[in-house]
């Protein structure tokens, strides 16, 4: 089942063929149906490219999913399903055909070999971003994927090969390097403006995401084979200081207080369009309690008052675990209306994250020390997360004090990751972390509600899984390009780190 999201389906529409895009005669042909044009202008493509890559992939399944694994939320539901590591390679079909590799991809890949057609650099960078960015969720995700081969349909290139995640990675900092340059030429026949619904057309917010991404991927190969943490983190850091993003430019997209145009948090997890089960989980709810974390505020909503909810927790923070509760759902607690509000917007990426990378990128370049260069970014880095949530210098004093990044080094590298874990609640980018660092340190999906003894369903894993099967969709017309050492078998191919994570 797909959330709606009706405010888009014209644009959409105009996405579902590639036969769509071709070239456009100056001169009428009379056999061209004026009202079904074979070509779409690049503002319309950019309005469909970055709705679906909004709605499909940041609030789609590789957040949805790995957020159940990190134990931001969990989905307090019966049987088998992805909260206790549940995971067919039928459930990846979509996230791997529909909206990676033809809504967000092959489309941005269009749009960029038209835009560069048409002289218009601008589009043809926003398209390689946004392409870059999806490849490298696909990649994270499933390992191997096709790049080089794929979007070759007209060449009549059905079975793409694929290429390893190393040269997939290569391929996605040359992608960001393009269209940093692509976005500072002024050189344009047509530019964006309200079609670009992130920055509208503001093409050095363009570039300042794309130096952050480059800085995000960077750090992604710490842990490499061939590839030393010290040379990524200097990689990263030098990204950085050529100019990332700040709070006054993360890229978010907006949603509206309007039926089919909600925020995708909203119509998933709040108002029953799918469920209202996905809700923050007793472990992660428990950890923000626990450290008398001020930013519990803004990502969990207090139970309220309704029909069968027990008075004393009314008010309270309640997690859920991923198998149903005796007593009503209403008496845990929902995603915090900062988040999942009708007309919430969903952030892409966040500023914090800028100066979590920066505070791990210098932890790794002082071989782990942390010295007085890190503590500061570190400190950095709390407090734009505070700030990204509008907290009381207060309270935001007070959790640092009592949060002091420790002189141990492994010590000091929890911390770092674990408070990034934090300040990226519902995103696919913990799950990145948790598999290249190992932090947080976090148990499997077997938690308990009080008076429970005995699980309803075990994890069918006794790890967190490390990748996503390839589809059942690739396996059957490409599975002589799938890499012969990932087994068919979703459960066993789950344990098997992916090429950044094997060393």
């Amino acid at each position: 089942m797909k959330m709606k999201n009706s405010i888009f389906q014209i644009f959409i529409v105009l996405f579902l063929s590639t036969s769509l895009f071709t070239s456009c005669n100056k001169n009428l042909d009379i056999n061209q149906d004026p009202n079904n044009p074979t070509s779409v202008p690049e503002n319309l493509m950019l309005s469909a490219l970055l709705a679906n890559f909004s709605y499909e992939i940041n609030a789609g399944e590789p957040t949805r999913f790995t957020a159940l694994w990190t134990k931001h939320i969990a989905a307090a539901v019966a049987g088998v399903h992805t909260g206790n590591y549940q995971l067919n390679s039928g459930d990846v079909n979509n996230l791997w055909n529909a909206y990676s590799y033809v809504d967000v991809m092959n489309n941005a890949f269009l749009l960029k070999e038209q835009a560069t057609a048409n002289g218009n650099p601008h589009y043809s960078a926003i398209a390689k971003i946004i392409l870059a960015w999806n490849l490298s969720i696909v990649t994270d995700l499933f390992g191997d994927v096709p790049y080089s081969d794929a979007f070759k349909g007209s060449q009549g290139v059905y079975r793409a090969k694929y290429d390893s995640q190393e040269d997939v990675y290569k391929s996605i900092q040359s992608l960001l390097d393009q269209a940093i340059t692509e976005a500072g030429n002024s050189e344009n026949k047509l530019k964006p403006t309200s079609d670009d619904f992130i920055y509208g057309g503001k093409m050095e917010n363009w570039i300042a995401l794309a130096h952050t991404l480059k800085a995000r991927f960077h750090l992604r190969l710490t842990n490499a084979p061939g590839y030393t943490a010290a040379a990524q983190a200097e990689l990263a850091i030098s990204e950085l200081n050529k100019g990332a993003i700040t709070a006054a430019n993360q890229p978010k997209f907006k949603y509206a207080d309007a039926l089919g145009s909600e925020n995708p948090w909203y119509q998933f997890a709040i108002d029953g369009k799918w469920a209202t089960t996905t809700r923050p989980s007793q472990y992660y709810v428990n950890k923000l309690l626990a450290s008398k974390d001020p930013r519990i505020a803004f990502q969990v909503a207090k139970v309220v008052a309704g029909d069968n909810v027990a008075p004393e927790n009314v008010g309270e923070y309640i997690g859920i675990t991923n198998e149903p509760p005796k007593n009503v759902i209403g008496n845990y607690s929902a995603l915090g209306s900062f988040y999942s509000a009708a007309d919430a917007p969903l952030y892409w990426l966040v500023y914090p994250e800028v100066e979590f990378i920066r505070a791990e990128a210098e932890f790794l370049k002082a071989n782990k020390v942390p010295n007085q260069t890190v503590i500061s970014a570190y400190e950095k880095a709390v407090q734009a997360s505070m700030d990204f949530y509008g907290i009381d210098a207060v309270l935001a004093d007070k959790y640092l004090d009592e949060n002091q990044l420790s002189s141990s080094s492994d010590v000091a590298y929890s911390q770092i990751i674990t408070e990034k874990y934090v300040a990226n609640f519902l995103m696919a980018e913990p799950y990145n972390d948790y598999r290249r660092t190992g932090y947080p340190n976090l148990p499997i999906n077997n938690e308990m509600y009080s008076g429970q003894t005995k699980l309803d369903q075990e994890p069918r894993l006794n790890q967190i899984p490390v990748r996503f099967p390839y589809p059942s969709s690739e396996r059957l017309y490409n599975g002589e390009n799938i890499p012969s050492n990932i087994p068919s078998e979703a459960l066993k191919a789950m344990v098997i780190p992916v090429w950044w994570n094997s060393k």
